[in-house]
């Protein structure tokens, strides 16, 4: 170690004004980079750490609630009867058995079931249009829909008026219904 210094030094000695300019100049840029490089790690680890204690904190919120969170859940099974509920292909045909009580199958044009799965029921989404429909139609498929309630539920509905026909209607209907998972019901 103590040889390697003398050579440095004898080095350095060697050297013009310029040369030991652009060596500081040099050795200066790399420390800069490497302190830069060291503070982005380091700003990197602490945004990590603490966006991990942040969920940590809201884990142990959940966590701490989890029993609300099954009371609540037992006392909505309670109100829930798992044989009214409709399945992804029972609510397009139920939707399709209520256009049938109110002479409307032939106006709709209804798209498929989309469905999202979870642990504990099963949420199904689906579209439908009613083209050239007159309000007391769509009053009475309102009043037979609701009587679904809560199993099939209208998420949104939009009326706009026919632009041949200003009496009749175009509606769109977004419907939803859910079905418990079978590990639920038992």
């Amino acid at each position: 170690m103590h040889h390697s210094l003398k050579q440095a030094k004898r080095l350095l000695l060697r050297m013009t004004v310029r040369e030991k300019t652009l060596t500081l100049s040099f050795i200066l840029v790399i420390l800069f980079i490497w302190t830069g490089n060291l503070l982005n790690r380091s700003s990197a680890w602490n945004d990590n750490r603490k966006q991990a204690q942040a969920d940590l904190q809201n884990q142990q919120q959940w966590l701490d609630r989890s029993e609300q969170f099954t009371v609540g859940l037992a006392n909505a099974l309670e109100r829930v009867d798992p044989k009214k509920t409709y399945a992804g292909s029972q609510l397009s045909g139920r939707i399709d058995s209520i256009l049938r009580q109110v002479a409307l199958s032939g106006s709709a044009d209804i798209d498929s079931v989309q469905t999202r799965e979870s642990e504990i029921f099963n949420d199904h989404d689906m579209r439908m249009r009613l083209s050239r429909i007159s309000i007391a139609q769509l009053i009475l498929f309102n009043n037979l829909l609701s009587q679904e309630t809560p199993y099939i539920n209208l998420q949104s509905v939009r009326v706009t008026k026919n632009r041949r026909n200003p009496e009749e209607l175009d509606v769109r209907f977004k419907i939803n219904s859910f079905d418990l998972n079978e590990a639920v019901n038992q």
